[in-house]
């Protein structure tokens, strides 16, 4: 709620309106929800206008995957996986992992997305698993504090990974990233970017033996 109150906020200040204004603004309303799927927050029972254009179109294959965590479930539109008793209600989510999961064992490990035509590209936007099934705040309680991972990156998340392009029949590399820990990645790519295939081939993790990815957006 936080962050969808600052995000209004940051709104009524752009369009120089009061944010009461908002609500009866379709428009608006629809552009805070975009932000925030953006920003990779979860908005309960809603998944609509979550997959982009370039990458309802594309052709998703994968190196390996596991029983339920099908590559093509990058673009499911939903980001967390949050069914069952402890989750949210039924009627507000859809069951199953949600993310794209490879053999264990098997790394490295790649996802990869093609098209019948070259796409111009702009941008990648990689949402990984953080964990979020663990706890993980501040307390000086016991109870809480033996049942998280404190001061170190999750294992289930992607430490080093790279993105790379189709071209002139193998692979180019247009980022290498080393010790990452974090959720959300946004990487901009040169200008000009065409291409009519792009892969992420994931190295190594912060502790599992398979890659794990909620989430891959192109712009």
């Amino acid at each position: 709620m936080g962050q969808g109150v600052g995000t209004a906020a940051a709104l009524a200040v752009q369009h120089s309106i009061l944010p009461a204004q908002i609500a009866s603004d379709t428009r608006l309303v629809q552009d805070i929800r975009r932000r925030l799927r953006q920003d990779d927050a979860f908005l309960i029972g809603r998944e609509e206008d979550s997959v982009g254009p370039i990458m309802r179109t594309a052709i998703i294959t994968a190196s390996s995957e596991q029983p339920g965590g099908d590559a093509v479930n990058v673009v499911s539109g939903q980001t967390r996986s949050v069914h069952g008793p402890c989750g949210v209600s039924p009627q507000r989510t859809t069951a199953g992992r949600h993310r794209w999961m490879s053999a264990s064992g098997a790394l490295p490990a790649w996802i990869c997305f093609a098209w019948d035509r070259p796409q111009s590209l702009q941008s990648i936007q990689l949402i990984f698993d953080t964990g979020m099934h663990r706890h993980l705040t501040l307390s000086h309680h016991d109870g809480y504090t033996s049942r998280m991972i404190w001061g170190r990156p999750q294992p289930e998340t992607v430490r080093d990974y790279t993105v790379q392009i189709s071209e002139n029949g193998g692979w180019k590399t247009m980022c290498d990233v080393t010790g990452n820990y974090q959720r959300l990645r946004r990487h901009r790519l040169p200008a000009g970017t065409t291409t009519q295939a792009l892969r992420l081939l994931v190295t190594s993790t912060n502790g599992l033996d398979h890659a794990r990815v909620f989430a891959v957006c192109l712009d």
